[in-house]
């Protein structure tokens, strides 16, 4: 046997073995006669048997075609069992919880849920916003699935791989001589203070980590201010107080008062795609792949930051 055979091929025969006439077969499989004679006389030249003796009377099982009966039925019955079963298995995955960083860029969502939901992997994705904190406490706890984060300090009972960088922008007053500037360098902000930023209490690893970029340019901040939440800076600033460095995303969205501006340095802000130890390795490895692709997508899409 050198040819395939294929599942088409195989119902016909059934149909016509069990109506032993290829008229009412070809009506039960809703096709002309034609192409269903073609069908079978395609899979008797690739088993290179003779399956009916056809005559003016009708059709009739040869030998072959009596042990490909029994056999084809009990093939075919168990194809549509697992059809069946596969179809039901993907309808009781369940949806992904997915926490993100409220500025993380999600145009790619819906194709990063099509590729896990054809994989096999989910029925769906739910999206949280979260901070890094909240969604390690959230994975440890299983209420969380994945997660879209920076580094944490700690990665007790977590997965974590690297899948996407933005850089960082300068946030000032509209109406300070910086913002007149088409790009800021990073010790120019001294002039400007409180640098608002989150606390070490927060993410000791990033804290430590921006503090170490900043310092290789120059700029060691003489007055820090809490940053409880961005609109709270941006008030601030906006008033005309102090100064920030944020992800590029927020400055696709417009502040009452505030400027951003591009740095002359570049400070990338590292994005990770965390599990817990109870997602399995080849999930994370999905999750991976599908997160940077979702995240590249909303970088290509996106013009660049606002002027």
């Amino acid at each position: 046997m050198t040819r395939s055979i294929s599942a088409r091929q195989l119902q016909c025969f059934l149909a016509v073995a069990q109506e032993r006439n290829f008229r009412r077969a070809a009506e039960r499989l809703a096709i002309t006669q034609p192409p269903l004679s073609r069908q079978i006389a395609e899979l008797e030249a690739a088993l290179g048997v003779r399956l009916f003796d056809r005559n003016t009377h009708g059709v009739r099982l040869t030998p072959a075609g009596e042990v490909a009966l029994r056999r084809f039925s009990s093939l075919m019955h168990e194809f549509d069992a697992a059809i069946a079963h596969v179809a039901q298995a993907s309808q009781n995955l369940p949806r992904l919880r997915l926490g993100v960083l409220n500025w993380v860029q999600l145009r790619g969502l819906a194709a990063m849920e099509h590729a896990l939901v054809e994989g096999g992997h989910a029925s769906g994705v739910d999206v949280r916003t979260t901070t890094t904190a909240a969604a390690v406490s959230a994975l440890r706890k299983s209420d969380l699935d994945a997660a879209i984060v920076l580094w944490p300090a700690s990665m007790h009972r977590l997965r974590g791989d690297l899948i996407h960088q933005v850089p960082l922008m300068a946030f000032v007053p509209a109406a300070s001589a910086l913002a007149r500037r088409r790009a800021i360098a990073l010790r120019e902000l001294q002039t400007m203070p409180p640098f608002f930023r989150f606390t070490r209490a927060e993410n000791s690893r990033m804290y430590d980590e921006f503090t170490r970029q900043y310092a290789a340019h120059g700029f060691i901040p003489e007055e820090e201010a809490g940053a409880p939440d961005a609109l709270h800076v941006f008030a601030q600033i906006g008033s005309g107080r102090g100064c920030t460095c944020l992800p590029a995303p927020f400055s696709l969205h417009r502040y009452a008062g505030v400027q951003p501006r591009p740095l002359r340095e570049q400070i990338m802000v590292p994005l990770v795609l965390l599990t817990s130890s109870r997602v399995s390795q080849e999930l994370h490895d999905t999750l991976v792949g599908a997160s940077a692709t979702m995240l590249r997508a909303a970088r290509n899409e996106t013009s660049g930051p606002a002027a």
